[in-house]
């Protein structure tokens, strides 16, 4: 079986042809074919980021070169030592591999700095094998920096960097007076603000050090449309649907914290290297006036208004970003903290690079991540995320009006280290224009819920299609590690659309080449009610998921597979380690067309099958 996805599934300035991924990609090649490009979103002034396209047949290659007008610069993994959030994470994880159970993960993209402003250089990238070996060089190509920005000063304007001082104004006024190609820079210290408005051709810069703190007063984040504003915007202040930016980057090592939710006093944690994460209290609608901070001023704002509890806790709290209509935007290094809703809110984009940030939201209700909505051409690479929902999620609006917007199209996930989640990389539950052309690789992904989650429901519509997650790693999966559903509702929603006439469903789908080790069952952190890997349709519609196959899997301490509502999917090279459940390995029903081949079980990573699955052609 081929899952053929459309030409541009990866960003487009990458100009790849068709992507097409049969179940024997893994084979090996004699002269892998190396894409490289110079992410044009990450140049400034003195530094630039490179990212290149593994080639499909990839199994012969230990990591890579990179070249700087002919010197060699660096490994690329060494490089991501350097500069990328994730690889500490990453190390750490294999570090403690001890059975040598996990898929490798291979880094594909590489930073560098310290360039001289307006200057050119060459670039080029081959591949080290495994035997020790070469390939052939990618082709050269050509970035030239940009010039020495202005710098913009906050200070200058009457900001103060005393945690307490609303320095809303003086920003905004920075931000308006800053000519184009000009950096707004926040430097050291705590300066609060409420919601600021960017504008084209701009860079806001958090210095290391800097702190951005939301306002805990909802009067400081207007209302856009039926939306507060988020702490930090691209779009109109007035909402209208006009909003039309170009070039905007947001950068730095310093942090945006939206001032959302209370901490958890005495539960702070410590991650897997040692590093201070912040805990926020696992709040939800019935107890967010009293652990929020200002999703609690606005909550009650909205309720004081009229709103119900439902429409105020689900429509009136603010993000930490909303960014709308941008044409190339850069998002690098920065920290996301404590929102009273989502983290990063990205709409009707396009040409979107997300490199090397973090995200602290763990437990805040409904804290997302990023989110993509109807946007196109978009990446994220090289960051962590602790989350109080889902990681990385992508929308495309819900319900019959749904129907002829653009869909959320085009998105390459690679290199990440996702810790806790609902799911790390998630497909819906606002599918109404469809979700297309997704490829997640390379991510390591640790204590959250689900790997990939695809989610929706017969009234959304739309779907997702042409998805492919390969190459992962996964421990202390929670629940699922893999789950396709149409039966999802959210407790917080407010249905104000039309409902779809046609229900939503996923089709096309490749999970190939994970491992995946769940929490032990025995520490009670994984209810027994879950599967390993969920597929379930909509029986009331009689609508079923198609083509969806899992290939060459490696699953610790799992339960059982369970799929309901799937048409010509397949299960193939699938190894049980320690397999958690009785019997067969799998439960199948409402499944025509199905196909289940070489699933297998052992006891241990390293030692023979003591009993193997029949092979099976297809099941009723």
């Amino acid at each position: 079986m081929h899952i053929t996805l459309k030409r541009r599934l990866l960003p487009a300035w990458l100009a790849v042809a068709s992507f097409a991924l049969p179940t024997d990609a893994l084979a090996q090649a004699s002269d892998p074919a190396i894409e490289l490009q110079v992410i044009p979103q990450s140049i400034d002034h003195d530094s630039l980021l490179l990212t290149w396209r593994k080639p499909d047949t990839r199994a012969r290659i230990a990591g890579y070169e990179v070249f700087m007008d002919g010197e060699l610069l660096d490994n690329a993994q060494s490089n991501a030592r350097k500069y990328s959030p994730a690889q500490r994470y990453i190390d750490q994880f294999y570090a403690d591999d001890v059975k040598n159970i996990h898929v490798k993960v291979a880094q594909h993209s590489f930073f560098v700095e310290g360039l001289a402003p307006a200057s050119t250089h060459q670039y080029r990238v081959r591949a080290v094998l495994v035997d020790g070996s070469r390939s052939p060089d990618s082709a050269v190509v050509t970035a030239r920096m940009a010039n020495l920005p202005k710098l913009c000063d906050i200070v200058a304007q009457g900001a103060r960097a005393d945690g307490l001082t609303l320095n809303t104004a003086a920003i905004q006024k920075t931000i308006e007076q800053c000519p184009d190609g000009g950096i707004v820079r926040i430097p050291k210290g705590t300066f609060k603000s409420g919601a600021i408005f960017l504008k084209s051709h701009m860079t806001l810069e958090l210095v290391e050090g800097a702190t951005l703190l939301g306002s805990e007063h909802a009067e400081d984040y207007p209302l856009t449309s039926r939306r507060p504003a988020s702490l930090i915007n691209a779009i109109a202040p007035t909402g209208k649907a006009a909003d039309d930016f170009g070039d905007i980057r947001i950068v730095g090592k310093g942090v945006i914290d939206g001032n959302g939710w209370k901490r958890q006093a005495g539960k702070e944690a410590t991650d897997e290297i040692g590093r201070a994460l912040p805990q926020y209290i696992a709040a939800n609608n019935k107890s967010v006036l009293g652990d929020g901070i200002l999703a609690a001023a606005q909550v009650k704002q909205a309720l004081d208004e009229g709103l119900s509890a439902q429409v105020a806790y689900g429509q009136r709290r603010a993000s930490l970003m909303t960014l709308h209509g941008v044409h190339r935007l850069y998002i690098s290094g920065i920290t996301l903290r404590n929102p009273a809703f989502h983290g990063a809110v990205v709409q009707n984009s396009e040409n979107v690079v997300v490199n090397g940030i973090r995200v602290e939201t763990f437990d805040a209700n409904n804290g997302d991540g990023i989110e993509f909505g109807n946007s196109r051409n978009v990446s994220v690479m090289n960051s962590v995320f602790d989350t109080g929902d889902d990681c990385v999620n992508f929308a495309a609006g819900a319900g019959e009006d749904a129907i002829g917007r653009p869909p959320q199209q085009f998105a390459w996930i690679f290199n990440n280290y996702f810790r806790h989640g609902h799911g790390a990389v998630v497909i819906g539950s606002h599918t109404g224009a469809w979700i297309e052309d997704v490829l997640a690789e390379d991510n390591v992904i640790n204590q959250t819920w689900s790997g990939l989650r695809a989610k929706s429901n017969s009234i959304n519509g739309g779907g997702g299609r042409r998805i492919v997650y390969r190459d992962n790693a996964h421990r202390d999966t929670r629940r699922e590690a893999f789950i396709i559903t149409l039966d999802y509702a959210d407790s917080n929603a407010v249905i104000d659309y039309r409902p779809a006439k046609i229900s939503a469903k996923f089709e096309d789908i490749l999970v190939q080449h994970n491992s995946v080790e769940f929490t032990d069952i025995a520490s009670a952190r994984r209810p027994p009610a879950y599967n390993a890997i969920v597929i379930r349709g909509d029986r009331k519609t009689n609508t079923l998921h198609e083509r969806v196959v899992f290939n060459d899997l490696i699953l610790v301490n799992a339960p059982p597979i369970r799929i309901d509502g799937l048409r010509n999917g397949e299960l193939r090279d699938i190894t049980f380690v320690d397999y958690a459940g009785q019997g067969e390995p799998w439960t199948i029903t409402n499944a025509p067309g199905m196909s289940v081949v070489n699933v297998k079980q052992t006891i241990s990573a390293r030692t023979p099958p003591v009993s193997t699955a029949p092979a099976r052609s297809t099941l009723p």
